[in-house]
Protein backbone atom coordinates (compact mmCIF):
# COMPACT_ATOMS: atom_id res chain seq x y z
CA UNK A 1 0.00 0.00 0.00
CA UNK A 2 2.92 2.33 0.75
CA UNK A 3 5.94 2.12 -1.54
CA UNK A 4 9.56 2.93 -0.78
CA UNK A 5 8.96 6.61 -1.66
CA UNK A 6 6.18 7.01 0.94
CA UNK A 7 3.33 7.13 -1.54
CA UNK A 8 -0.03 5.57 -0.85
CA UNK A 9 -0.95 3.12 -3.63
CA UNK A 10 1.96 4.62 -5.52
CA UNK A 11 0.01 7.82 -6.21
CA UNK A 12 -0.57 9.94 -3.07
CA UNK A 13 2.01 11.09 -0.58
CA UNK A 14 1.21 9.69 2.85
CA UNK A 15 1.46 13.17 4.49
CA UNK A 16 -0.96 14.64 1.98
CA UNK A 17 -3.33 11.76 2.52
CA UNK A 18 -3.25 12.30 6.29
CA UNK A 19 -4.00 16.00 5.87
CA UNK A 20 -6.90 15.21 3.53
CA UNK A 21 -8.35 12.68 5.93
CA UNK A 22 -8.07 15.16 8.79
CA UNK A 23 -9.86 17.80 6.73
CA UNK A 24 -12.68 15.37 5.93
CA UNK A 25 -13.11 14.72 9.66
CA UNK A 26 -13.16 18.47 10.42
CA UNK A 27 -15.86 19.33 7.87
CA UNK A 28 -18.83 17.79 9.72
CA UNK A 29 -17.47 19.11 13.02
CA UNK A 30 -17.25 22.64 11.61
CA UNK A 31 -20.71 22.43 10.07
CA UNK A 32 -22.18 21.15 13.34
CA UNK A 33 -20.48 24.01 15.25
CA UNK A 34 -21.92 26.53 12.75
CA UNK A 35 -25.42 25.15 13.21
CA UNK A 36 -25.01 25.15 16.97
CA UNK A 37 -23.77 28.71 17.44
CA UNK A 38 -25.19 30.64 14.49
CA UNK A 39 -27.80 33.30 15.50
CA UNK A 40 -31.34 32.28 14.84
CA UNK A 41 -33.23 34.11 12.13
CA UNK A 42 -35.39 36.96 13.54
CA UNK A 43 -39.09 36.14 13.62
CA UNK A 44 -42.00 38.50 14.38
CA UNK A 45 -44.93 37.07 16.32
CA UNK A 46 -46.82 40.24 17.33
CA UNK A 47 -46.79 44.01 16.81
CA UNK A 48 -48.67 46.34 19.17
CA UNK A 49 -48.85 50.13 19.43
CA UNK A 50 -47.80 51.53 22.82
CA UNK A 51 -47.55 55.07 24.32
CA UNK A 52 -44.54 57.24 23.55
CA UNK A 53 -42.47 58.43 26.53
CA UNK A 54 -41.05 61.93 26.99
CA UNK A 55 -37.51 60.52 26.86
CA UNK A 56 -38.20 59.05 23.42
CA UNK A 57 -39.54 62.41 22.24
CA UNK A 58 -36.27 64.03 23.29
CA UNK A 59 -34.26 61.33 21.55
CA UNK A 60 -36.19 62.03 18.34
CA UNK A 61 -34.36 65.35 18.16
CA UNK A 62 -37.33 67.37 16.95
CA UNK A 63 -38.55 64.78 14.45
CA UNK A 64 -42.23 63.93 14.74
CA UNK A 65 -42.98 60.54 16.26
CA UNK A 66 -46.06 59.09 14.60
CA UNK A 67 -46.10 55.88 16.67
CA UNK A 68 -44.16 53.53 18.91
CA UNK A 69 -44.44 49.80 18.26
CA UNK A 70 -43.75 46.97 20.70
CA UNK A 71 -42.47 44.08 18.57
CA UNK A 72 -42.31 40.57 20.04
CA UNK A 73 -40.79 37.50 18.50
CA UNK A 74 -37.42 35.77 18.57
CA UNK A 75 -33.88 36.17 17.26
CA UNK A 76 -33.69 39.95 17.76
CA UNK A 77 -30.22 41.54 17.94
CA UNK A 78 -29.00 45.08 18.72
CA UNK A 79 -27.63 45.72 15.22
CA UNK A 80 -30.91 45.13 13.40
CA UNK A 81 -32.84 47.99 11.84
CA UNK A 82 -36.49 48.42 10.89
CA UNK A 83 -38.53 50.17 8.22
CA UNK A 84 -42.20 50.80 7.57
CA UNK A 85 -42.58 49.61 3.99
CA UNK A 86 -39.73 51.55 2.35
CA UNK A 87 -39.53 54.32 4.95
CA UNK A 88 -36.74 53.76 7.53
CA UNK A 89 -37.91 53.85 11.13
CA UNK A 90 -36.41 56.46 13.46
CA UNK A 91 -35.08 53.74 15.72
CA UNK A 92 -34.92 50.01 16.54
CA UNK A 93 -34.56 49.77 20.33
CA UNK A 94 -33.35 46.29 21.34
CA UNK A 95 -34.61 45.02 24.71
CA UNK A 96 -33.86 41.31 24.56
CA UNK A 97 -33.88 38.57 21.90
CA UNK A 98 -37.67 38.37 22.20
CA UNK A 99 -38.66 42.03 22.45
CA UNK A 100 -37.83 45.35 20.77
CA UNK A 101 -39.36 48.80 20.25
CA UNK A 102 -39.66 50.50 16.87
CA UNK A 103 -40.00 54.29 16.73
CA UNK A 104 -41.99 55.36 13.67
CA UNK A 105 -41.46 58.80 12.12
CA UNK A 106 -43.32 60.54 9.31
CA UNK A 107 -45.29 57.86 7.43
CA UNK A 108 -48.25 58.26 5.11
CA UNK A 109 -51.59 57.24 6.55
CA UNK A 110 -52.78 53.71 5.77
CA UNK A 111 -51.69 50.12 6.42
CA UNK A 112 -48.00 49.23 6.08
CA UNK A 113 -45.64 46.28 6.50
CA UNK A 114 -43.07 46.18 9.29
CA UNK A 115 -39.75 45.03 7.82
CA UNK A 116 -36.61 44.12 9.79
CA UNK A 117 -33.17 44.19 8.15
CA UNK A 118 -29.79 42.81 9.06
CA UNK A 119 -27.58 45.22 7.18
CA UNK A 120 -29.15 45.36 3.74
CA UNK A 121 -30.73 41.91 3.90
CA UNK A 122 -34.38 41.56 4.84
CA UNK A 123 -34.67 38.99 7.63
CA UNK A 124 -38.28 39.37 8.83
CA UNK A 125 -41.53 40.95 7.71
CA UNK A 126 -44.97 41.35 9.24
CA UNK A 127 -47.49 42.24 6.54
CA UNK A 128 -50.05 44.92 7.40
CA UNK A 129 -48.83 45.20 11.00
CA UNK A 130 -48.65 49.01 11.09
CA UNK A 131 -51.71 51.22 10.70
CA UNK A 132 -51.27 54.99 10.63
CA UNK A 133 -54.48 56.95 10.86
CA UNK A 134 -54.80 60.26 9.07
CA UNK A 135 -54.59 63.09 11.61
CA UNK A 136 -55.99 66.37 10.29
CA UNK A 137 -53.52 69.23 10.71
CA UNK A 138 -54.18 71.38 13.73
CA UNK A 139 -54.41 75.15 13.39
CA UNK A 140 -53.89 77.66 16.14
CA UNK A 141 -54.04 81.44 16.41
CA UNK A 142 -50.88 83.12 17.69
CA UNK A 143 -49.84 86.67 18.49
CA UNK A 144 -46.21 87.66 18.29
CA UNK A 145 -43.58 89.53 16.33
CA UNK A 146 -41.97 88.82 12.97
CA UNK A 147 -38.40 90.00 13.51
CA UNK A 148 -35.04 90.33 11.76
CA UNK A 149 -36.73 91.59 8.59
CA UNK A 150 -35.33 93.86 5.91
CA UNK A 151 -37.34 96.99 5.25
CA UNK A 152 -38.86 95.86 1.95
CA UNK A 153 -40.04 92.52 3.36
CA UNK A 154 -41.53 94.15 6.46
CA UNK A 155 -43.43 96.69 4.38
CA UNK A 156 -44.68 94.17 1.82
CA UNK A 157 -46.48 91.93 4.32
CA UNK A 158 -50.25 91.89 3.90
CA UNK A 159 -53.16 90.04 5.58
CA UNK A 160 -53.83 86.70 3.92
CA UNK A 161 -51.72 83.60 3.15
CA UNK A 162 -48.10 84.10 4.18
CA UNK A 163 -47.02 82.35 0.97
CA UNK A 164 -49.28 83.62 -1.83
CA UNK A 165 -50.13 81.04 -4.47
CA UNK A 166 -49.35 78.01 -2.27
CA UNK A 167 -51.71 75.05 -2.72
CA UNK A 168 -52.06 74.64 1.05
CA UNK A 169 -51.42 77.60 3.32
CA UNK A 170 -49.19 76.79 6.29
CA UNK A 171 -49.75 80.22 7.85
CA UNK A 172 -52.21 83.09 7.35
CA UNK A 173 -51.74 86.65 8.52
CA UNK A 174 -54.88 87.91 10.27
CA UNK A 175 -53.72 91.31 11.52
CA UNK A 176 -50.55 93.37 11.23
CA UNK A 177 -49.05 96.07 13.41
CA UNK A 178 -46.83 98.91 12.26
CA UNK A 179 -43.29 98.40 11.01
CA UNK A 180 -40.79 99.35 13.71
CA UNK A 181 -36.99 99.22 14.06
CA UNK A 182 -35.60 95.81 14.93
CA UNK A 183 -34.51 95.32 18.51
CA UNK A 184 -32.26 92.89 20.31
CA UNK A 185 -32.20 92.34 24.05
CA UNK A 186 -28.80 92.43 25.74
CA UNK A 187 -28.55 90.88 29.19
CA UNK A 188 -25.73 91.39 31.67
CA UNK A 189 -25.26 90.89 35.38
CA UNK A 190 -26.60 94.40 35.92
CA UNK A 191 -29.85 93.82 34.03
CA UNK A 192 -31.11 93.88 30.45
CA UNK A 193 -31.83 96.47 27.79
CA UNK A 194 -33.22 96.53 24.26
CA UNK A 195 -30.90 97.92 21.59
CA UNK A 196 -31.88 98.90 18.06
CA UNK A 197 -30.40 96.80 15.26
CA UNK A 198 -29.46 98.99 12.31
CA UNK A 199 -31.03 97.99 9.00
CA UNK A 200 -33.34 95.37 10.52
CA UNK A 201 -37.04 95.71 11.25
CA UNK A 202 -39.88 93.88 13.02
CA UNK A 203 -43.65 93.83 12.90
CA UNK A 204 -46.30 92.72 15.41
CA UNK A 205 -48.67 90.19 13.91
CA UNK A 206 -51.65 87.94 14.57
CA UNK A 207 -51.46 84.72 12.58
CA UNK A 208 -53.18 81.39 12.19
CA UNK A 209 -50.52 78.70 11.74
CA UNK A 210 -50.72 75.00 10.98
CA UNK A 211 -48.97 72.81 13.50
CA UNK A 212 -48.16 69.12 13.63
CA UNK A 213 -50.48 67.51 16.15
CA UNK A 214 -48.81 64.73 18.11
CA UNK A 215 -51.32 61.86 18.54
CA UNK A 216 -49.69 60.89 21.86
CA UNK A 217 -49.62 64.40 23.32
CA UNK A 218 -51.85 67.41 23.85
CA UNK A 219 -49.38 69.79 22.22
CA UNK A 220 -48.27 70.50 18.70
CA UNK A 221 -45.17 71.83 17.00
CA UNK A 222 -44.25 73.98 14.02
CA UNK A 223 -41.13 72.89 12.16
CA UNK A 224 -40.13 70.71 15.09
CA UNK A 225 -40.46 73.54 17.65
CA UNK A 226 -43.05 72.69 20.34
CA UNK A 227 -45.45 75.56 20.94
CA UNK A 228 -45.72 74.57 24.60
CA UNK A 229 -42.18 75.79 25.33
CA UNK A 230 -41.84 79.25 26.94
CA UNK A 231 -41.57 82.07 24.34
CA UNK A 232 -41.06 79.80 21.33
CA UNK A 233 -39.50 81.10 18.10
CA UNK A 234 -40.71 79.33 14.97
CA UNK A 235 -39.46 79.46 11.39
CA UNK A 236 -41.86 80.11 8.53
CA UNK A 237 -41.55 80.42 4.77
CA UNK A 238 -42.72 83.79 3.54
CA UNK A 239 -43.17 85.45 0.15
CA UNK A 240 -40.55 84.53 -2.46
CA UNK A 241 -39.42 81.65 -0.18
CA UNK A 242 -37.91 84.08 2.33
CA UNK A 243 -37.29 82.52 5.75
CA UNK A 244 -39.13 84.40 8.50
CA UNK A 245 -38.73 84.18 12.28
CA UNK A 246 -41.78 84.58 14.52
CA UNK A 247 -41.42 85.11 18.27
CA UNK A 248 -44.70 83.93 19.79
CA UNK A 249 -46.20 85.81 22.73
CA UNK A 250 -49.63 84.19 23.10
CA UNK A 251 -51.56 81.15 21.87
CA UNK A 252 -55.26 81.69 21.18
CA UNK A 253 -58.10 79.49 19.88
CA UNK A 254 -58.84 79.61 16.17
CA UNK A 255 -62.59 79.81 16.85
CA UNK A 256 -64.00 83.35 17.05
CA UNK A 257 -64.39 84.71 20.59
CA UNK A 258 -67.71 85.56 22.21
CA UNK A 259 -68.49 89.18 22.86
CA UNK A 260 -68.49 89.85 26.59
CA UNK A 261 -68.88 92.81 28.95
CA UNK A 262 -66.90 92.75 32.19
CA UNK A 263 -66.94 95.06 35.16
CA UNK A 264 -63.49 95.50 36.68
CA UNK A 265 -62.78 97.15 40.04
CA UNK A 266 -59.45 98.93 40.38
CA UNK A 267 -58.21 100.25 43.73
CA UNK A 268 -55.19 102.40 44.53
CA UNK A 269 -53.88 105.94 44.44
CA UNK A 270 -56.14 108.47 42.74
CA UNK A 271 -53.24 109.71 40.60
CA UNK A 272 -52.86 106.28 39.04
CA UNK A 273 -56.57 105.53 38.78
CA UNK A 274 -57.19 108.83 36.99
CA UNK A 275 -55.15 107.43 34.08
CA UNK A 276 -57.91 104.92 33.31
CA UNK A 277 -60.17 106.50 30.72
CA UNK A 278 -62.94 105.50 28.37
CA UNK A 279 -61.52 104.28 25.04
CA UNK A 280 -58.35 102.75 26.53
CA UNK A 281 -57.43 99.50 24.74
CA UNK A 282 -55.53 96.58 26.16
CA UNK A 283 -52.11 96.06 24.58
CA UNK A 284 -53.19 93.24 22.26
CA UNK A 285 -53.34 93.33 18.47
CA UNK A 286 -55.98 90.59 18.37
CA UNK A 287 -59.69 91.33 18.14
CA UNK A 288 -60.12 90.00 21.67
CA UNK A 289 -58.47 93.11 23.14
CA UNK A 290 -60.39 94.64 26.05
CA UNK A 291 -61.62 98.23 25.49
CA UNK A 292 -62.76 100.49 28.33
CA UNK A 293 -66.24 101.82 27.60
CA UNK A 294 -67.00 103.58 30.89
CA UNK A 295 -65.30 104.50 34.18
CA UNK A 296 -67.16 105.16 37.43
CA UNK A 297 -65.44 106.89 40.36
CA UNK A 298 -66.08 105.32 43.76
CA UNK A 299 -64.71 105.65 47.26
CA UNK A 300 -64.01 102.68 49.51
CA UNK A 301 -64.90 102.54 53.20
CA UNK A 302 -61.30 103.27 54.21
CA UNK A 303 -61.06 106.27 51.90
CA UNK A 304 -58.89 104.64 49.21
CA UNK A 305 -59.59 105.45 45.60
CA UNK A 306 -61.69 102.98 43.59
CA UNK A 307 -62.65 102.92 39.93
CA UNK A 308 -65.20 100.55 38.40
CA UNK A 309 -64.40 100.18 34.70
CA UNK A 310 -66.75 98.61 32.18
CA UNK A 311 -64.83 96.86 29.40
CA UNK A 312 -65.88 94.96 26.28
CA UNK A 313 -63.69 92.03 25.33
CA UNK A 314 -63.58 88.77 23.42
CA UNK A 315 -63.94 85.73 25.70
CA UNK A 316 -63.12 82.12 24.85
CA UNK A 317 -65.03 79.18 26.26
CA UNK A 318 -62.83 76.54 27.91
CA UNK A 319 -63.09 73.52 30.18
CA UNK A 320 -62.49 75.68 33.24
CA UNK A 321 -64.78 78.59 32.31
CA UNK A 322 -64.56 81.74 30.24
CA UNK A 323 -61.06 83.00 29.52
CA UNK A 324 -59.54 86.21 28.20
CA UNK A 325 -56.11 85.91 26.55
CA UNK A 326 -55.59 82.59 28.32
CA UNK A 327 -56.59 83.86 31.77
CA UNK A 328 -59.88 83.22 33.54
CA UNK A 329 -62.31 86.14 33.73
CA UNK A 330 -64.74 84.65 36.22
CA UNK A 331 -65.86 87.02 39.03
CA UNK A 332 -63.10 87.30 41.60
CA UNK A 333 -60.29 86.70 39.12
CA UNK A 334 -57.45 89.19 38.69
CA UNK A 335 -57.61 91.29 35.54
CA UNK A 336 -54.65 93.29 34.21
CA UNK A 337 -55.12 96.15 31.76
CA UNK A 338 -51.95 97.18 29.92
CA UNK A 339 -51.70 100.29 27.76
CA UNK A 340 -48.85 102.50 26.57
CA UNK A 341 -49.56 104.84 29.54
CA UNK A 342 -50.07 102.49 32.48
CA UNK A 343 -50.49 98.96 33.79
CA UNK A 344 -53.43 98.50 36.18
CA UNK A 345 -54.55 95.34 37.98
CA UNK A 346 -58.02 94.89 39.37
CA UNK A 347 -60.63 92.24 40.10
CA UNK A 348 -63.49 91.02 37.97
CA UNK A 349 -66.76 91.73 39.78
CA UNK A 350 -69.18 90.84 36.96
CA UNK A 351 -69.07 89.17 33.54
CA UNK A 352 -71.85 89.05 30.96
CA UNK A 353 -71.53 86.90 27.83
CA UNK A 354 -73.45 88.00 24.73
CA UNK A 355 -76.00 85.22 24.11
CA UNK A 356 -76.36 86.07 20.42
CA UNK A 357 -73.27 84.19 19.37
CA UNK A 358 -69.64 84.64 18.41
CA UNK A 359 -67.92 87.72 17.21
CA UNK A 360 -66.51 90.92 18.63
CA UNK A 361 -67.65 94.19 17.04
Amino acid sequence: MIDDRGRLFGRVNIVDAAIGAFALVLLPIAYGTFLLFRPSAPRITSVARVPITMEERRLAGGSRLAAKLKVRGSGFRPMLRASIDEAPALGFVFENPNSADVLVGEVASGTHDLVIYDGVQEVARSAGAVTIQAVPPARIRVTGTLFDLDESTAGALRPGPLTPGATASQADIVQLGNVRPGRHRLTTGQGSADVTVAGRFERPVVMVVQCDLDPQSEGCAVGGTPLATPSPVIRLVGPASIALSLAIDELLPVEPPRRAVARIRFAGADEMLDLIRSGDRDDCLDERAAIVSAVERRRSDNGAGVRDATVTLGADDSRDGWRYRGRTVSPGATFTLTTDRYVASGSVIALTIDPKGAGVP
